[in-house]
């Protein structure tokens, strides 16, 4: 069967948020066909059970644990780009959908965002994707897209062509094992042809997580930096194209399910403001 748009989300136990996340999706007003594809990387907490008896998604189970790899840097032994390729190729839609099992999507988000890129897509624009606007909830008070080297829009959360997916061979699997793998492949995208925009009008609220300090990135995270840096190295003039926009979503269960990263994110908050407004001139005293 073919569908209007398909949704793609990677998961591992977070029960409770990937509900929220899905809820969003079927009360988002989507007015065509939807398919919703989970991609389980093996969770223990009751996840699976649930997502068997959702007869409008389709599961599939990859366990994906720990390994040590012959260099010596524990990692998992899919790659993110590998495990989320499953779900890309398993997709019956020209207009692929990748989100967080940890991210709300605002009222009317789907629709709005698979209008104006297959809009300009039937007007002759070569257009490779398009970014969700998105906020760390609740440490920030303003919706962004992050803006990659050669003023690239990145695509954190987003709508993807699948032509111009398979144009580059979908998500490089092999030389990153997380993080980086999604800007690279915006960065592939663009260098093919195939521009990445920003979705004026759509908006979605992701759960904040608790940041790393230098000490504390494992190994194969900054392997994965190095390697995107080579590729990439130009700077970023402007690294963040803000929304003045502030649409209602819905983040109660955030509070319900993750009370300690809300509760970190207004902590967070705090600390920005405080960097902002006085840390700079206490530090001068």
């Amino acid at each position: 069967m073919k569908y209007d748009c398909s949704i793609v989300l990677g998961s591992k136990n977070r029960k409770g948020l990937i509900k929220a996340t899905i809820d969003s999706i079927r009360n988002n007003g989507f007015d065509g066909t939807l398919e919703i594809i989970v991609v389980d990387g093996g969770s223990t907490d009751g996840t699976c059970d649930w997502l068997a008896k959702q007869t409008d998604v389709f599961t599939i189970i990859q366990p994906n644990y720990s390994i040590v790899a012959e260099d010596g840097v524990k990692k998992r032994v899919h790659s993110w780009g590998e495990f989320m390729n499953i779900g890309f190729k398993h997709a019956h839609s020209d207009y692929i959908c990748m989100i967080s099992d940890d991210l709300i999507l605002a009222p009317g988000c789907l629709q709005k965002g698979y209008d104006e890129i297959r809009h300009r897509i039937e007007v002759g624009e070569k257009i490779g994707g398009g970014a969700f606007f998105f906020r760390e909830y609740p440490r920030h008070d303003y919706y962004r897209v992050i803006m990659l080297a050669e003023n690239n829009v990145h695509i954190n959360h987003g709508i993807y062509y699948r032509p111009a997916m398979v144009d580059i061979n979908w998500l490089d699997e092999t030389n990153y094992s997380f993080y980086c793998a999604d800007g690279d492949f915006t960065m592939r995208l663009n260098r093919a042809g195939w521009k990445t925009i920003a979705l004026k009008d759509c908006f979605a609220a992701h759960l904040v997580h608790a940041p790393k300090s230098k000490k504390s990135i494992p190994q194969w995270q900054l392997n994965d930096l190095a390697t995107y840096h080579k590729m990439y190295p130009e700077t970023v003039a402007n690294p963040i194209l803000k929304h003045e926009q502030l649409p209602d979503i819905n983040t109660r269960a955030f509070w319900r399910y993750a009370l300690k990263n809300v509760i970190l994110g207004f902590v967070l908050k705090y600390i920005d403001k405080y960097e902002k407004y006085g840390g700079g001139v206490l530090k001068r005293l």
